[in-house]
């Protein structure tokens, strides 16, 4: 090697040094960002579990952020003929019984509050023989008695919880010709607020004491221009509440507001609404829900008349509404709203928390705390929508160890689960291994009309969805389960993707 060789080598070694030192630099400031990237993935994974929504910058950063209520289900039933049609009316009275108005089948119709039909009545027993010929609105009093307003009938009709006759309330002289009630609302001394269509000149608000007996009237009809405009005029006054500090607040429908009262009539302001007021309740939060008809939407506002928040859309599909018309709140705060021309009420409830904004962790253990949820996300137990064939053929199999030790959630319709109850096959349960769960009736006849099912296999195919999965060895069921991108496996599938001791590991998510 000459001179000028080692000359050139040895000039080589510190650009070499140089650029081996520049690359590990690159590889650890890649290693920061992954792992910046992974914990901002994590802090937002947390955020989203925590409020169901992403952490991305609002634009109104002095005003705080409120969540509006979210979708939970729609009440329908009974299945066939009886199912729910344009339901106007409702309110919540003893044990939470939801009483809607049917006004295609001009009764009223009765359920638990998680959507489960009880009874029906319509009979007004006064030895008449009379029925109820157009109920509209719902109210409830403080003993739960249940008050139906029926413009036809020109009265108010009063029923006890189980839903026999009382009484009827209405105006006695002139007016008793042309009342045509519409909402209700009572004041904290029992007397009832009612508004009044039937005199197209004279739109109006009635007020009748515990007893039935008229006490109060006042109003005209006017149609407004404008929001300030005929303060104490109404055009189709619909919805009525009155508040515990005594402000009563009518939906003044066709002038697009809602007007506020003292209980002696006297107008105090105006709130502006997004289209047709109808229903209206306020909670214990001191919070005014205004459905709206036009907008297909139900707005919160405070008392004073500043909006909180929207939700609903117009459609017809879960959580949109076609012609909302009337509200009511149960014990826990659930929000019943009639769902008119989709011939259904849905339920809806607030978010069960707050907005809450996890911090970034400064220590190990703090990351650890930070990974726990989403670990417990990982972790979470497969959930399985199964039908009696399936379960036959497992057993047939001497595969139900292979369900049970799995510790999977499985799951059938309220309707199917009594042919597993007491079942006792290989020693296992299959009362204990599979659960019942009911599901949403308005989704289930949504499938029968679309995919043109049967109710039983509609019903079992809501719950597939909500869970990802159907097992079912019924080919025809799996065909619509897979045009729903449901995962389906029959038996066969199941024990070779969960059977073995070497699918254990697959069975987390």
């Amino acid at each position: 090697m000459t001179p000028e060789t080692v000359n050139d080598t040895q000039q080589e070694f510190p650009q070499g040094g140089t650029t081996s030192r520049r690359s590990t630099l690159r590889k650890w400031v890649m290693l920061a960002l992954l792992l910046l990237l992974l914990a901002t993935i994590v802090w937002a994974t947390v955020y989203y579990m925590q409020n169901r929504r992403l952490p991305i910058p609002q634009l109104q950063s002095d005003v705080e952020e409120i969540l509006p209520p979210e979708y939970l289900f729609a009440i329908a039933g009974p299945q066939g003929e009886n199912a729910l049609t344009r339901p106007v009316g409702v309110t919540v009275g003893r044990d939470d019984l939801v009483y809607v108005s049917d006004t295609h089948a001009d009764e009223i119709k009765v359920y638990s509050n998680e959507g489960r039909y009880q009874f029906s009545f319509s009979a007004v027993d006064d030895g008449t023989n009379t029925e109820l010929q157009a109920p509209a609105y719902l109210a409830s009093d403080a003993e739960d008695n249940i008050y139906v307003s029926d413009r036809r009938l020109r009265g108010v009709y009063v029923f006890d919880p189980e839903g026999n006759y009382l009484r009827r309330i209405a105006p006695e002289g002139d007016l008793a010709k042309t009342f045509g009630p519409l909402g209700m609302g009572f004041d904290d001394e029992g007397n009832l607020y009612v508004t009044d269509v039937g005199d197209t000149l004279q739109h109006r608000i009635v007020v009748f004491d515990p007893a039935g007996k008229e006490i109060m009237r006042f109003g005209s009809t006017g149609q407004a221009g404008q929001m300030s405009d005929l303060p104490g005029n109404f055009y189709f006054p619909n919805g009525v509440v009155v508040s515990e500090d005594a402000r009563l607040m009518i939906g003044d429908s066709n002038n697009r507001r809602v007007q506020v009262f003292s209980t002696d009539g006297e107008f105090d302001y105006f709130i502006r609404t997004s289209g047709i007021p109808r229903g209206m309740v306020i909670d214990e939060s001191d919070r005014l829900y205004v459905v709206d008809a036009l907008s297909h939407t139900t707005d919160v506002y405070s008392l004073t008349g500043d909006r909180i928040v929207s939700f609903g859309a117009e459609g017809v599909g879960p959580g949109q509404f076609r012609y909302a018309n009337d509200i009511a709140l149960d014990s826990d705060e659930r929000i019943y709203i009639t769902d008119r021309e989709n011939n259904q009420v849905q339920v809806w409830a607030w978010p069960e928390s707050e907005i809450f904004v996890p911090a970034l962790p400064e220590t190990p253990l703090g990351w650890l705390a930070c990974l726990s949820p989403l670990l417990l996300l990982l972790l979470r137990r497969k959930k399985f929508a199964v039908t009696e064939d399936f379960v036959d053929q497992m057993v047939e199999a001497d595969a139900l160890e292979s369900m049970r030790k799995r510790k999977f959630k499985f799951v059938t319709t309220e309707s199917r689960w009594p042919a597993f109850e007491g079942r006792i096959e290989h020693e296992v349960d299959l009362g204990q291994l599979i659960s019942a769960q009911s599901h949403s009736d308005s989704d289930a006849r949504d499938l029968v009309e679309r995919l043109k099912v049967t109710y039983e296999q509609a019903a079992i195919l809501v719950l597939a969805k909500r869970a990802g999965r159907l097992c079912t060895e019924d080919a025809g069921l799996a065909s619509y389960a897979a045009a729903l991108e449901i995962e389906t496996l029959d038996s066969e599938r199941y024990i070779e993707k969960y059977g073995s001791d070497s699918s254990e590991k697959k069975h987390m998510e």
